[in-house]
């Protein structure tokens, strides 16, 4: 059997109040050579009856483990995947219709880009929009510094690339999205499209919520950061540097 062209990864938690929204736009794309992988973290609400009421020939379910972290969960499912090509689309989130086949055009287009992504609008739990989410000129140096970011619902990555990297990095459970963006974008071509592709939801139990509420979030990306920060100057500018860069990491989550 000929593997699908984009893997769509779900990881989900408890995730019932908003999944539905997230099957009923994968019902509704106009690009159709694609698969999902349904990665569940022994919720406890209803949402592996809500995966069954969508389910397809081409969703695929896993019986995940609680006590991963999201990046070792996102990890087991990619490996449970067959596509070309791997979305990550978060039990609250929403693709648009055009969400896959935009960036399907765009690699068509040249074979040797590596890693697409696009705009999105943040919304509130009753679906109102909160305007756009993403910010900044996209390069490594600015993801880096925190003066543009890349949402991980918006990334389109080729398998060839995304297991290179080795995957998300387990050391960062919080942060293994900007880690892997980083990675990307020091070494292989990538692309930004200007349009808004796929809705990110706020909400006080999302992830992210939960991220800020945590702390942990920031130390991460700090660290993640000053692995990097010696390519831009002398050891006198990093602390600099780093300062800037953990206060506008702290000011963009908040403002997501």
């Amino acid at each position: 059997m000929t593997p699908p062209k984009i893997s769509i990864i779900i990881n989900c938690k408890n995730g019932g109040p908003f999944l539905e929204d997230t099957f009923k736009a994968l019902d509704k794309q106009d690009f159709t050579d694609f698969e999902v992988i349904f990665y569940d973290s022994e919720s406890s609400d209803n949402s592996i009856e809500i995966f069954k009421k969508f389910k397809r020939d081409n969703y695929h379910f896993i019986d995940g483990d609680s006590k991963d972290s999201l990046a070792a969960s996102r990890n087991k499912a990619v490996k449970a995947s067959k596509g070309e090509w791997l979305c990550f689309n978060d039990q609250d989130d929403v693709f648009l219709t055009n969400r896959l086949s935009e960036p399907m055009k765009r690699a068509n287009q040249d074979q040797s880009l590596k890693f697409i992504y696009s705009d999105f609008e943040k919304i509130d739990q009753q679906n109102k929009s909160l305007g756009k989410g993403s910010f900044g000129k996209g390069s490594f140096s600015n993801i880096l510094l925190g003066r543009a970011n890349v949402g991980l619902l918006t990334i389109t990555i080729r398998r060839d690339c995304f297991d290179a990297l080795g995957g998300f990095d387990e050391r960062y459970p919080n942060s293994q999205d900007y880690d892997l963006v980083l990675k990307v974008m020091k070494d292989y071509k990538f692309l930004f499209i200007d349009k808004v592709l796929a809705k990110y939801r706020i909400h006080e139990d999302s992830m992210s919520s939960n991220m800020i509420n945590d702390g942990s979030i920031y130390l991460e990306t700090a660290n993640i950061a000053a692995t990097y920060l010696p390519r831009f100057g002398s050891l006198v500018r990093i602390s600099e540097m780093l300062t800037k860069f953990c206060y506008r990491r702290i000011m963009n989550l908040f403002r997501v």
